[in-house]
């Protein structure tokens, strides 16, 4: 298809019409005045305010619930972390040449004796909280596992 010259003409004062009546910009200034106009006039300023929010969880008191259900979370959490300190205090024990294996087996008794009490004191540890369960049975197991290597004569 050919673009012919006249066909142009038609459209081109059209185009310049529409370049004339607005300057860029033009548009959006004046749109703006009467927003801002519109912000100005009494009946704006009188807007009634947001409404307020309550937070649903503190009317039926859940939060009290869930706090009071989370803090054994914490607390054992706490117990393993120094069980696994202990776990590197007995590796560096074993690894000192000079340090007695009466002392390296004397840590082994601590870890699991805490185990146990961790086992003990959270009976339902694998219901509210299946990881750190998961964790203290892997820490009994290796307690297990490294008493028998010690009594089979591996570290002497």
């Amino acid at each position: 298809m050919k673009i012919r010259p006249d066909q142009i003409e038609g459209i081109h004062p059209e185009q310049t019409q529409r370049k004339s009546s607005t300057k860029p910009g033009q548009a959006f200034g004046e749109f703006l005045n009467q927003e801002v106009a519109k912000g100005n006039t009494p009946t704006a300023a009188a807007a009634v305010p947001p409404p307020l929010i309550v937070n649903p969880l503190l009317a039926t008191g859940a939060l009290d619930k869930v706090s009071s259900v989370d803090t054994t979370g914490p607390a054992v959490s706490g117990q393993v972390e120094s069980i696994l300190d202990k776990w590197d205090a007995y590796a560096a024990t074993l690894q000192n040449p000079e340090a007695g294996l009466k002392e390296a087996y004397g840590t082994l008794d601590q870890i699991a004796a805490d185990v146990a009490a961790i086992k003990a004191d959270e009976p339902n540890l694998g219901s509210t909280h299946p990881d750190l369960q998961s964790i203290v049975d892997e820490l009994d197991a290796l307690a297990a596992t490294e008493r028998f290597k010690f009594n089979r004569g591996d570290y002497s």
